[in-house]
C-alpha cells in the first residue's frame, strides 16, 4: 500500500507543479502584451523603457510565484511522505502488548 501513496503523492506534486508552471507562462504572456499595449501608446524612449521594465518586473514575480508553489508542493509531498511512513511507527497498542513473566520474584524490598 505504501508504494501506492507514494505514487498518489508523487503524482499530485508533479501536476500541482504542472499547473503553477502553466500559470506562470500565462503570466508572462500578459505582462509581454502590455508591454506590447504599452509601447504602442508610449509617447517617447523612457515611456517605452518603463513599459519594458514592468513587463520585467511582472515576469520576476511569475517566477517567483512559481518557485514558491513548487516549494509548497514539495513541502506537502513531504509531510504526507513523513505522516505515511510514520503510521503507527513506534506507537504500542495496548490490545497487543505482551506481559513479560519472569520466574524469579522481584527482591522483596519492592514489595
Amino acid at each position: 500500500m505504501q508504494p501506492v501513496k507514494n505514487a498518489t503523492t508523487a503524482a499530485k506534486e508533479k501536476m500541482s507543479n504542472v499547473a503553477a508552471t502553466t500559470k506562470e507562462k500565462v503570466d508572462k504572456a500578459k505582462a509581454s502584451a502590455e508591454e506590447k499595449m504599452h509601447k504602442s501608446t508610449a509617447h517617447n524612449k523612457e515611456e517605452k523603457e518603463i513599459a519594458h521594465q514592468e513587463k520585467e518586473a511582472k515576469e520576476a514575480q511569475a517566477e517567483m510565484r512559481k518557485h514558491e508553489a513548487k516549494a509548497e508542493n514539495k513541502g506537502q509531498r513531504m509531510e504526507e511522505k513523513h505522516l505515511h511512513n510514520r503510521a503507527g511507527a513506534g506507537i504500542m497498542d495496548p490490545a497487543h502488548t505482551t506481559t513479560h513473566t519472569t520466574t524469579t520474584p522481584p527482591p522483596s524490598k519492592y514489595i
